[in-house]
């Protein structure tokens, strides 16, 4: 008899998920997992973000995902299935269970993370008699789709975009649900699931904050979202006029913490994209949807390429920038407490509710690197705590962009925050919002 392990991670859903439907159709009876690792919830790793004194995971993306979970138990428990929760490091938790079911195959999504690819690498190793099952529905295109070799990919997105957009397809999702899932292999022993508490939003911000109350983790959820900014709102035919708002729920998709979680694939927006287009029209805000998830192909691919070097202090230019660590100032910055009110705002609406706006991002990041002076690692590693939607390689890949150790031509861009500030909250209406959640109170 078959006995099979699915470990969901940055997949936490059940249509377009290619490795669990090979999964499903090689095996006799199936234990759904998912780990949080230990390691992500302290501030001692020498690895990732640990190595600037910030956790890897924090309180709103751990609620995100929790809630993620609950979606994906549900779904599962309609076949007849149950998702086990683990804490702890994931090759022992693995170990353990092995021992208590003795797996024949181990099915996890392809990833182009150098932790994720190292975890692959290290169940091959350690288990060369199983059949580990890695496929690919984590990006728009798979690796032999691209119109060069990964060796050759562009370190600049606009020639990737060209040679992308003229020689490839985004792969078709399968947005059928599995027919059927094998019945849950039966443990010999529980092992039990330590899971850290969950925090609550700030009550205050919760009652009038629509962002809040609007990012909910789970499928069903990513699901809603994509047919309230097409057919729901039909806001996908302003989305290039209204992209660079900084407050609210409809100036934007939203759809990037349910893409990081993968409760929705870019594959399936792509396609939800080219259905719509086809009913209400393609404009240049449609297109540019579609745009953005080139950029998030784009630096998929480009840590494929360069692995650790997309987080080097050096980057992928191998160029030394400004910058010191200040922990005053970081923490100063961290809080919404510099003299730019603009930043403070956008840092303020982060902490609280771990989102921020693109354009947010861009000029926190510049008033980081620029006006502050500091080390943009240590602002990579906050956003990789304190964001609902991070993402390693677009985390990580923005950042270095924006230091000019990455894949930005320029080099170095620096946002003028006076300008900006009138250009986007002339009124001072997304400062003003955010005001009464001052570093004082």
């Amino acid at each position: 008899m078959n006995n099979g392990l699915y470990w969901f991670e940055h997949d936490l859903r059940l249509a377009d998920n290619l490795p669990l439907q090979q999964t499903i159709a090689q095996i006799d009876q199936l234990h759904c997992i998912y780990i949080f690792n230990a390691a992500d919830f302290s501030t001692t790793k020498k690895k990732g973000a640990g190595q600037f004194n910030q956790r890897h995971m924090g309180q709103h993306r751990y609620r995100f995902i929790r809630q993620a979970l609950d979606d994906l138990q549900s779904q599962l428990h309609t076949f007849g299935q149950q998702l086990h929760i683990y804490y702890g490091e994931p090759l022992d938790i693995i170990e353990q269970l092995n021992t208590q079911f003795n797996f024949t195959h181990i099915g996890k999504h392809f990833h182009t993370g150098v932790y994720e690819r190292n975890l692959i690498s290290a169940l091959k190793i350690q288990y060369p008699n199983k059949t580990i099952i890695n496929t690919n529905s984590y990006t728009l295109y798979d690796i032999d789709d691209l119109p060069m070799s990964i060796e050759n990919l562009p370190d600049v997105f606009s020639p990737f975009r060209r040679k992308v957009e003229k020689f490839c397809e985004a792969r078709l999702p399968d947005n059928a649900l599995p027919v059927s899932f094998p019945p849950v292999v039966v443990a010999e022993q529980n092992m039990p699931d330590e899971l850290p508490a969950i925090q609550v939003c700030d009550k205050k911000l919760l009652a009038k904050n629509e962002t809040v109350q609007r990012l909910i983790g789970g499928e069903l959820k990513a699901k809603e979202q994509m047919h309230h900014y097409t057919y729901g709102t039909q806001a996908l035919s302003e989305y290039k006029e209204t992209r660079n708002g900084l407050e609210g729920w409809e100036f934007s998709s939203k759809l990037s913490p349910w893409l990081a979680a993968g409760c929705i694939s870019p594959r399936q927006v792509a396609a939800a994209i080219t259905e719509y287009e086809a009913q209400h029209g393609a404009n240049d805000s449609t297109y540019w949807l579609f745009f953005e998830l080139l950029w998030r192909e784009f630096f998929q691919w480009q840590q494929l390429k360069h692995g650790k070097a997309l987080y080097h202090r050096n980057g992928i230019q191998q160029k030394s920038p400004r910058g010191f660590h200040n922990k005053k100032v970081f923490e100063d910055w961290v809080n919404g407490d510099t003299a730019y009110p603009i930043i403070n705002a956008c840092m303020r609406q982060l902490k609280y509710t771990g989102f921020m706006s693109n354009r947010g991002r861009q000029l926190v990041a510049s008033c980081f690197i620029h006006e502050l002076g500091l080390d943009w690692q240590y602002g990579a590693a906050y956003f990789e705590e304190a964001l609902i939607d991070f993402d390693p390689a677009s985390n990580w890949g923005n950042w270095q962009y924006l230091a000019g150790v990455g894949s930005d031509p320029r080099g170095c861009r620096q946002f003028n925050l006076n300008k900006q500030t009138q250009t986007y909250d002339p009124h001072g209406e997304f400062i003003g919002y955010w005001a009464d959640y001052a570093p004082s109170t």
